[in-house]
């Protein structure tokens, strides 16, 4: 695992705050630091400190000696000096008053059962929650911690994350590697309601050749931020710090007001670590996760889709597309781009492609919303929309196929399911690789989804957004997953489109006839309010993507798009049917 030459060490330069340069390497390098707490983390939600719990067993021993609590409630060490007895020590005093582990442990269990407040158990800090905060976002995946307490995997769990809990050398037999867990919390002296708790000079001075490797691995594989510990008894941990075979990344110590003891200065000095004086971890790690918050928003923003003033994957107007008879009532486009690819960066899309393209359409959320709209009463394309009332016969959704008289190639495919678009629910899957000539040159691999819809009724804005969204997810995901052996190695989606079409010509090539429509016929945008002029047979939209969607941002796309759709074709104030469209699909607005 270590390194024959160890990598320099990059430290904050001169002139960076250290918290701002911790921030930005744990924003940077999500799960690569490991957090080490001592006692000082548990102080503030009432835990004693190690010299705490010296001063009240030196009072129970007053006490059980006869000496009035007066005279050893404020200055227990002085009363303790004064019968000449050798200094007190945790490691020395703990041990003198219980000689086994099973009497320690009934000793120290009212320290963490019995608060001073009446609680039943002491309750986890906001230091705690703050570090719980960063596991969960995957920020921080190893804490090592000195202490007995279970106030860290009580911030976890209401923070909703499991962790591995090592707190023996015994546990390490079953554990899941570090890299696969979700967290991990390696407790070094274990667990006050667990036997084997370190506590004494002789425990602390060496650990288990077991622990021993592990935090060698730890502190060699991962950088380290140090909060609330001394460095002042734990020889061992000390020795394991100084012995670390390599530092890939850079350490981060926190002091309480300065204060650092010896050891911890010497260490401090040997790893080169940057120094962030706190007024104590609660505030230390809350500032923390507020800086990395900052951090991550700004990161979002950043990859936001880019709203972009012009496309060029919008739908024809005149000419139905390959695969289809007519153009249909209502025509609902999606469209994604996926580079930088040429034909020479290409495969070849292959029968095993086709198969797996296939399987991908049967079970894509589109399909299932499309089957689900196939019970609406239908219309014909050709001409006018019938009269209220009268039935007419829609194909039934059964599967995807070939399009039938589609030009299929090694560079081109496409799919459909449904009829020919002249009446009912009908769609079109295309994949166009840089190869094929069309529209579009090279430079891209080009997925559409077209949407028929050629229904009696108008469909409501929702239904038409819950289309595009799932038609996003499929062409800028889904699809480019399924054919990423096809794809180039750097390739990324890149672009996406939506376009709504109600087109007035209809038929196919030779039978091309006019009828009255625009996209108000088809679909319901009164929500938005009243249009200031006509909106006419189309509306698009284009962004520029940092690549491929999940389905909460292809929603947030699909509701942004209308809301500027909306403002292109004169709505004076839509935000009302917007914030009601997002909350309808689930993405209502937030403040940040």
């Amino acid at each position: 695992m270590s390194d024959v030459n160890p990598p320099v060490i990059v430290t904050p330069t001169s002139g960076v705050d250290g918290r701002v340069a911790l921030a930005t390497a744990v924003h940077a390098a999500p799960g690569v630091y490991a957090v080490l707490v001592g006692s000082g983390m548990s102080s503030a939600a009432g835990v004693p400190t190690g010299w705490q719990v010296v001063q009240d067993l030196i009072r129970k021993v007053a006490l059980a000696e006869g000496v009035d609590p007066a005279e050893v409630e404020d200055d227990p060490e002085v009363w303790w000096a004064k019968q000449g007895r050798p200094d007190p020590r945790y490691d020395t005093l703990l041990p003198a008053l219980a000689s086994t582990d099973a009497a320690r442990q009934a000793l120290l269990r009212g320290y963490f059962e019995s608060m001073p407040s009446g609680t039943d158990q002491a309750q986890p800090a906001s230091g705690h929650h703050a570090l719980a905060a960063l596991a969960a976002s995957g920020k921080v995946r190893i804490i090592v911690t000195t202490n007995f307490d279970r106030l860290i995997e009580r911030a976890l769990d209401q923070a909703g994350v499991a962790p591995q809990v090592i707190a023996s050398s015994g546990a390490m037999a079953g554990m899941t590697p570090m890299v696969h867990a979700q967290t991990t919390v390696i407790k070094l002296h274990g667990d006050y309601l667990s036997l084997g708790l370190r506590n004494t000079q002789d425990e602390l001075a060496r650990y288990p050749e077991e622990i021993r490797a592990l935090l060698d691995r730890v502190f060699d594989d991962y950088g380290l931020i140090v909060v609330g510990w001394s460095a002042e008894y734990d020889t061992a941990l000390v020795e394991a710090l100084e012995s670390a075979p390599s530092r890939r990344y850079p350490t981060f110590w926190a002091t309480f007001r300065g204060d650092l003891k010896e050891p911890a200065r010497r260490l401090i000095a040997h790893r080169q670590a940057c120094v962030i004086d706190t007024a104590g971890a609660d505030e230390f790690l809350e500032d923390l996760v507020q800086k990395i918050m900052r951090l991550d928003q700004v990161a979002e923003r950043r990859n936001r889709p880019t709203p972009l003033r012009t496309y060029f994957l919008m739908p024809e107007s005149s000419s139905a597309p390959q695969g289809w008879g007519a153009l249909p009532l209502l025509q609902l486009r999606t469209a994604a781009t996926v580079g930088p690819a040429s034909p020479d960066t290409c495969g070849l899309i292959r029968a095993e492609s086709r198969e797996a393209l296939l399987a991908a359409l049967r079970v894509a959320a589109l399909t299932n919303r499309l089957r689900d709209m196939a019970g609406y009463p239908a219309a014909p394309s050709i001409g006018e929309p019938p009269a209220p009332g009268t039935t007419v016969s829609a194909p039934f959704l059964s599967d995807w196929v070939a399009s039938p008289g589609g030009h299929q190639s090694y560079d081109y495919c496409t799919y459909r399911i449904g009829g020919d678009a002249t009446v009912g629910i009908s769609a079109l899957v295309t994949v166009r690789l840089p190869g094929f000539p069309g529209p579009v040159g090279g430079g891209s691999v080009v997925f559409t989804a077209d949407v028929a819809i050629s229904l009696q009724k108008t469909i409501r804005m929702a239904e038409a957004a819950m289309i595009l969204r799932d038609g996003l997810v499929l062409v800028t995901a889904t699809l480019p997953g399924v054919l990423a052996d096809v794809l180039p190695g750097e390739a990324n989606t890149n672009h996406a489109e939506v376009h709504f079409l109600a087109a007035t010509q209809y038929g196919s090539p030779g039978t091309q006839g006019n009828r009255q429509n625009d996209v108000l016929q088809r679909v319901d945008l009164s929500p938005l309010g009243t249009p200031t002029r006509d909106i006419g047979q189309s509306m698009g939209f284009a962004a520029q993507l940092p690549g491929p969607l999940t389905e909460r941002e292809a929603t947030d796309l699909v509701c942004g798009a209308l809301e500027q759709l909306a403002y292109a074709v004169g709505y004076l104030d839509p935000r009302f049917g917007i914030r009601q469209l997002r909350e309808e699909l689930g993405v209502p607005l937030t403040t940040s």
